[in-house]
């Protein structure tokens, strides 16, 4: 293995992929007279986007079409004929951004091909959280949301908005911000998605205080527990709240995301097979239950301003005692953090009945490394 840490991998692959990726900013802006944005103006009502004929972009060849792994979010544009080149530099009229009165922007303001594009774009923004950092910082989710934005135009071939993109700072900003909004409500509806799962698995109901201070204490809630309360220390993240979430979130519905990446599922041990649920995943979940959890410590059921509610920054560090849990789990042995995350997967996915299984903010407690399961 590259390193015996999970979350440092993620972090270095997260960096590398950022600094291939060049967009514009504020010096590089000021040097580019002749690229200035026609916004569409802003208007107090709203209306449906008048359809205009697309311009005819000549099509690429193999070696001048970008790909998302290029050098190159926007070298895409530089790439194409001097004639694609010099029309992008006109910003045809199908890549106009609408803002609002109030000067807000949004997804569903936009042109239909814009729109198209952004929603790419979101999945992609969504898929990097889940896969790479549930829980980025401000520079982050910038650097997730801008490399976003270019597979987007990749796979619509959206090569003048690529071009924009890479010649105007506040073009790019504006895109950013429609795709953090979008990241947002994506971590509150898993939330909600949750709150009656996470009710149903620990019984929670008024007066409940005592119960979930013992399941927060030491993050207990993410390990399974018989009748009489005995914590499985060998099974940490396989509690039925968690395996139930990641299941119904992820892998449910029509065409998920679960299903959709179903190759990124990989192992972290070489020659192995068997894909694995990724760390951002199962800590991103276990999170969530902790802070559905939270709301229920006073004993009453929260409002539904709270079960509606999700603040990332106040609970970061909830995360990374997830992500710590996991670290000890690899370090102490890959084959056993393996065979835990390959069984999730296979719990969440369908394969196999999660309960097929046996084998302060210190999430490590209730672990039983040595019981762990290397096969």
């Amino acid at each position: 293995m590259a390193s015996s840490s999970i979350p440092d991998d993620v972090a270095k692959k997260s960096q590398a992929d950022s600094e291939m990726l060049q967009f514009a900013d504020k010096d590089s802006q000021a040097s580019q007279h002749s690229s200035k944005p026609h916004y569409c103006k802003a208007s107090t009502n709203l209306k449906q986007q008048p359809e205009v004929e697309r311009p005819r972009f000549v099509e690429p060849t193999q070696d001048e079409a970008p790909t998302a792994g290029s050098d190159a979010t926007h070298e895409a544009g530089s790439k194409l004929g001097d004639e694609v080149s010099e029309y992008c530099f006109t910003w045809p009229e199908f890549t106009d951004l609408v803002y609002s009165a109030d000067g807000s922007i949004n997804l569903k303001a936009q042109n239909i091909w814009t729109q198209n594009m952004l929603k790419t774009a979101v999945l992609e923004l969504e898929k990097a959280s889940l896969f790479d950092n549930a829980f980025p910082n401000i520079t982050q989710k910038r650097k997730m949301a801008l490399k976003a934005v270019h597979n987007a135009t990749v796979k619509h071939k959206e090569y003048a908005i690529a071009k924009w993109v890479k010649h105007d700072f506040d073009y790019t900003v504006a895109l950013a911000s429609i795709l953090e909004g979008q990241l947002s409500s994506f971590c509150t509806n898993l939330k909600k998605l949750a709150h009656q799962i996470v009710v149903s698995c620990f019984a929670l109901k008024k007066g409940c205080t005592d119960e979930v201070e013992d399941l927060i204490k030491g993050h207990k809630y993410i390990f399974p527990t018989d009748a009489k309360g005995k914590v499985f220390g060998d099974q940490s993240f396989c509690d039925k709240s968690i395996i139930d979430t990641i299941q119904l979130s992820i892998f449910d519905g029509k065409n998920p995301i679960g299903v959709q990446s179903c190759q990124d599922f990989v192992s972290v041990l070489d020659g192995n097979d068997n894909p694995e649920l990724p760390i951002a995943i199962v800590c991103l979940i276990a999170t969530i239950i902790y802070a559905i959890l939270k709301d229920w410590s006073s004993g009453n059921p929260p409002s539904s301003t709270q079960v509606k509610s999700f603040n990332a920054s106040f609970h970061i560090n909830v995360y990374k005692a997830h992500q710590a849990t996991l670290s000890c789990i690899f370090d102490g042995s890959p084959k056993k953090y393996h065979v835990l995350m390959a069984h999730l997967y296979k719990a969440v996915s369908g394969a196999v009945e999660s309960s097929a299984f046996t084998g302060s903010l210190n999430a490590c407690d209730y672990l039983d490394l040595n019981a762990m399961n290397e096969e």
